[in-house]
């Protein structure tokens, strides 16, 4: 399968979560392997104090993918993602949302005041670094031909993310493959579970879906706080790295 092809297929399902999380710009991590973490800062710095290097995210103008007022539209962005243009007040959209949460007995916490969050971290495993093509993505030392990879993203904060169940992450991946691959490829969810990471809102999602004669599988972590942290771990069936994911998994924490 084509690099450029399996990196696309690898992040569309990990763009489920991002629908409605279109009024930020992405602040991506750096990581280091062999048990070091990754940390993010709200304003660009390490959780230490210190400065990103000069290769890291710039300010861009309005482009592909955006409005001219900066807002996002609906044309895919370029991890892959699509995500729908927000035009509703803040404030209504909010009031909506609770309303909603409330109708269907979700998570009313994420509508309160989040706590203020530096960023997230995780242990990576020891096999991945940082790759050269896709920022906040990371890679295997034998990468393509071990196409496993943890892709991290944060956010800004949309309390509509909560809303989001196993029927409409589904619908939503399975959009993403028609978008941008014209192909009708089924997203099999093997677990969906809302859960809670350092007292926040967050979901754990299982999938897998077939292209061709490669299956892929995608553990991901969604956490609701100040911003929207997303951690996606996936695997071609070529390779299986699954434990590895869990334990690093089980790392991820919020740093306040």
């Amino acid at each position: 399968m084509h690099k450029k092809r399996i990196k696309g297929l690898l992040l569309a399902v990990c763009a489920a979560f991002l629908m409605g999380c279109g009024d930020g710009e992405a602040v991506h991590t750096n990581a280091d392997i062999s048990g070091t973490e990754s940390e993010l800062s709200k304003d660009g710095t390490e959780a230490d104090g210190t400065e990103e290097s000069s290769d890291g995210a710039e300010e861009k103008e309005p482009g592909e993918g955006e409005d001219a007022d900066g807002g996002e539209s609906a044309e895919p962005v370029t991890d892959g993602s699509f995500m729908a243009p927000v035009e509703m007040d803040e404030t209504l959209k909010n009031q909506l949302t609770e309303e909603m949460l409330e109708e269907n007995e979700m998570d009313l916490s994420v509508v309160e005041s989040a706590p203020v969050t530096k960023g997230c971290n995780f242990t990576l495993p020891e096999a991945f670094s940082e790759s050269e093509d896709i920022e906040g993505m990371y890679v295997t030392r034998r990468y393509p031909i071990d196409a496993s990879t943890i892709y991290y993203v944060a956010l800004a904060r949309d309390v509509a993310l909560q809303l989001m169940t196993e029927e409409t992450f589904k619908a939503q991946a399975e959009e993403n493959f028609r978008k941008e691959y014209g192909e009708e490829i089924e997203v099999t969810i093997d677990s969906f579970e809302s859960i809670r990471i350092d007292g926040c809102p967050a979901f754990r999602i299982l999938c897998h879906y077939q292209v061709g004669d490669t299956q892929i599988s995608q553990l991901e972590y969604a956490i609701n706080a100040d911003k929207s942290y997303v951690i996606t771990y996936s695997q071609t069936s070529d390779y299986d790295r699954m434990e590895e994911y869990e334990a690093s998994a089980e790392t991820i924490h919020l740093v306040f």
